[in-house]
């Protein structure tokens, strides 16, 4: 049965996990949606590091480190169609707001300034090494289909996978677009 099913991923990058969070807001729709697909990454429901080749992989968070340009271009590389969720991922989101200030500062004041006096700045061993600059994926690796909103309405994230799953790419009206 499952081979019959559209196979889906999800990641999430810099960010709160809000999109996420808003899918869960489809309600019964979740179930009639997993009698079409087979969910087989996503940090929220299938404890798993590795994206296996998918027809839709889905990228929630704005790109802020390392390990975030290393998920996006996994997920893009294994792939058929990629979606960006969420204004972080669409349009960088508020994390760009990190771009108007020095990063050895913003290190120095999270990880020394807030804690004891015996904490120290991390080493790109211990914690993912910081971009320059916060930006949404497409800045990144190439995205096929856009669902902004902070988060995503429910509906919206309805609408799109409901038209993936019918082999079409999501056309979105901007005039229609419900911002939660």
């Amino acid at each position: 049965m499952a081979a019959d099913k559209v196979k889906v991923a999800t990641g999430c990058l810099g960010g709160c996990s809000g999109c996420h969070m808003s899918f869960l807001d489809v309600d019964e729709f979740i179930v009639d949606l997993l009698d079409q697909v087979e969910l087989v990454a996503s940090h929220m429901v299938v404890d798993t590091k590795e994206i296996p080749e998918v027809k839709v992989g889905i990228l929630e968070g704005s790109m802020t480190n390392e390990e975030n340009l290393k998920l996006a271009q996994e997920m893009r590389e294994k792939s058929d169609i990629l979606v960006a969720w969420g204004d972080c991922a669409c349009l960088g989101g508020i994390m760009t707001m990190r771009n108007f200030q020095d990063i050895d500062e913003i290190l120095e004041e999270t990880y020394v300034g807030k804690s004891d006096e015996e904490s120290v700045v991390p080493s790109p061993e211990n914690v993912p090494e910081l971009m320059d600059k916060v930006g949404p994926v497409d800045q990144y690796v190439d995205v096929d289909v856009y669902l902004p909103g902070c988060p995503p309405s429910a509906d919206l994230i309805r609408f799109g996978l409901e038209e993936l799953l019918a082999g079409r790419i999501p056309q979105l009206d901007p005039e229609e677009l419900q911002y939660n």
